[in-house]
């Protein structure tokens, strides 16, 4: 039999001293919005062939992992932190779990994918040839990749969630959660800012970028400059991302230290964190949506073409007044 304690819930979920209606006022918007801004950007994909680009396809797929947040993350959230629907403690434990293990899953998927696109953009400066060979093929294994290893990651603790010593439960989720602050950030983000640091050096001066093999001697000024508005856009999708989740994974490492070492004057103000960290599933979709030209041509066609079908007469009139 499970034993159900405070102890073993996640910081994921507030507790019911921050049980009010203010909060679900603010969550549901929230997902309202994450909702509407990935579904657009889904929506421009399954609409324009010229955005069915390999890059492009890994932003699918992060928009993807974005919507997770709006239609199943934060409506189970609130489901479970902040309504009395679920009466039974057991079913409860398993359902904060849950929330705390699909928030991994998100975290590291969407990690994984920034990393993707950074390294997609260091292949397409630094080694051009090789970039070539990237077909949506190669593409997709990565992809498949990237939700196997988040999904692995992201359920380890479904694996002693049955053990019957409270004391082993804790060093293992304490070892977890380390192992989510490498593998999502450290190791990640190092290359991250290697690649970055890397690319703006051979950006910034664009005559001396060679392609040994290919017949292009070097990049233009104008293509650079484009490169440098790219890149500059991952950059801020990555520092983005860092800002909201890296608090959320410290704190819950300070949680699990809380426990395992008994600090009981260690106060933690997780509910701080708790609308930060979905912000990045709205910052991400507007991002590429609105700064990448491609997604931004792919969107004002988009809305012409809806606006010539809602209101058919208006090109007539313009015409008349031309």
């Amino acid at each position: 039999m499970i034993n159900i304690s405070t102890a073993t819930v996640s910081p994921n979920v507030p507790n019911a001293k921050g049980v009010n209606g203010q909060a679900i006022a603010q969550l549901l918007p929230l997902a309202l919005l994450i909702i509407v801004a990935n579904g657009l950007v889904l929506t421009l994909f399954s609409k324009r062939r010229e955005l069915h680009t390999p890059p492009n396809y890994v932003l699918l797929s992060l928009a993807i992992c974005d919507l997770m947040n709006g239609l199943v993350n934060i409506p189970l959230f609130i489901i479970v932190a902040f309504t009395p629907v679920i009466t039974s403690g057991e079913v409860k434990f398993y359902l904060v779990y849950l929330v705390g293990v699909l928030h991994h899953l998100t975290a590291i998927s969407a990690c994984y994918h920034i990393l993707a696109v950074t390294t997609e953009k260091y292949l397409a400066i630094i080694w051009p040839v090789r970039h070539r060979s990237i077909k949506v093929k190669k593409v997709a294994i990565v992809l498949i990749i990237i939700w196997l290893v988040s999904v692995i990651v992201a359920f380890i603790p479904f694996s002693w969630l049955h053990l019957e010593f409270r004391d082993i439960q804790a060093k293992f989720s304490l070892a977890h959660i380390a192992l989510c602050l490498v593998a999502v950030f450290l190791l990640p983000y190092s290359f991250m800012i290697y690649a970055f640091v890397v690319i703006f050096k051979k950006i910034s001066s664009p005559s001396k970028i060679k392609d040994n093999v290919s017949s292009r001697p070097h990049i233009s000024r104008r293509q650079a400059a484009a490169e440098k508005r790219c890149l500059i856009l991952f950059a801020l999708m990555a520092t983005f991302f860092l800002a909201c989740w890296l608090p959320w994974f410290i704190l819950t490492l300070f949680h699990r230290i809380k426990h395992e070492i008994k600090v009981d004057n260690l106060e933690i103000p997780s509910h701080v964190f708790v609308l930060v960290r979905y912000t990045s599933s709205i910052f991400n979709p507007l991002l590429y949506t609105f700064f990448r030209r491609d997604f931004k041509t792919a969107l004002k066609s988009f809305l012409k073409k809806k606006t010539n079908e809602d209101f058919p007469m208006l090109p007539l009139f313009e015409n008349k007044k031309t």
